[in-house]
């Protein structure tokens, strides 16, 4: 009987042995990124430039494919629903944890569904207001705001975009700033100009994309976002520093598998793009951007997502 026992668990041993050596290694074929976001915008140059650096790395190609549609969601479905094999990808933004939030019925569960690899970036934001504004500094704004009910209007490109979120976790903070109109614009740009003509108050905006107007004096930047004052301009006070202690908002965006993709290769992945991260040319192309490389362990991508989303729960005044 001892005998038969022993041949039985040495019989196992050799059969599981035989099953890690016959399975290939990773990657064998070509990688998908699925980019739920339009071409040329950050995220997808944010996949495009890792995705190069880890077709080197894992000697296949690395392809960035961009299914856009339903505020992120039609894309990162896809993701969702894919094998959990390593080989498709999701190139994830901020729009993933407020869609939890504000989308009841989502095809997917934002929690559940993905297997969390690696932050990628954060993304500045700057409070700015027309070049010849008279407010010059962000306690003027507030000041202003509070004695202006209803008079004051502000940027945004639709409900739950970070403009709309920066100005409300600030409004929030400061005790309220009622009567505030939210104007809606198809992203950043189409709402520069009004910005410039001091049509509308103030607005928070990419800071890589209102950056050029700050220089050419068209806007006045009035605090930035982050918790630390942004090195491209070292003289902007934080919100933080302008009267709202403990402000921080940037917008973000990571990489992540579908539920289920075996921890190896999650692990694989994360090494890679932290390398990736790291090297000084896409450091710089980053910060060409605005953006500012942020990598991280799977571990606190997933707590971070579930901090995002219980933060804006908050904010919006969402069970």
């Amino acid at each position: 009987m001892r005998s038969l026992l022993i041949a039985t668990v040495s019989c196992a041993i050799a059969m599981a042995s035989f099953s890690v050596r016959s399975q290939p290694a990773y990657p064998v074929k070509n990688i998908r990124v699925i980019v739920p976001s339009p071409t040329g915008g950050p995220s997808d140059i944010v996949a495009r430039l890792i995705g190069d650096k880890l077709s080197q790395a894992l000697g296949k190609q690395v392809v960035a494919d961009n299914r856009t549609g339903a505020s992120q969601i039609i894309g990162s479905q896809i993701v969702a629903k894919a094998e959990p094999d390593g080989y498709t990808l999701l190139q994830a933004a901020a729009n993933m944890a407020i869609n939890a939030i504000n989308v009841p019925d989502l095809p997917y569960d934002t929690i559940k569904d993905f297997a969390p690899i690696s932050m990628t970036h954060v993304t500045p934001y700057v409070l700015v207001v027309g070049g010849q504004s008279p407010l010059k500094t962000l306690p003027e704004l507030l000041k202003f705001a509070k004695a202006n009910p209803g008079k004051i209007t502000y940027g945004a490109s639709g409900t739950g975009s970070p403009h709309e979120l920066a100005t409300l976790l600030m409004a929030q903070m400061v005790g309220g700033l009622p009567g505030m109109t939210g104007v809606q614009y198809k992203g950043s740009t189409p709402a520069h100009p009004d910005i410039i003509a001091n049509r509308i108050t103030f607005m928070f905006d990419p800071l890589a994309a209102s950056a050029p107007h700050i220089r050419g004096g068209l806007m006045r930047a009035l605090a930035v976002s982050t918790p630390q004052r942004n090195p491209s301009f070292p003289d902007l006070p934080t919100v933080a520093e302008s009267g709202v202690p403990g402000y921080d908002f940037s917008s973000w965006g990571g990489i992540l598998a579908p539920a289920g993709t075996p921890r190896a290769i999650v692990q694989r992945l994360n090494v890679e793009i932290g390398k990736a991260l790291d090297a000084p040319d896409i450091r710089k192309r980053f910060s060409d951007m605005g953006l500012v490389t942020r990598p991280s362990t799977p571990e606190e991508f997933s707590k971070f997502v579930q901090g995002e989303i219980a933060r804006w729960r908050v904010v919006l005044g969402k069970k």
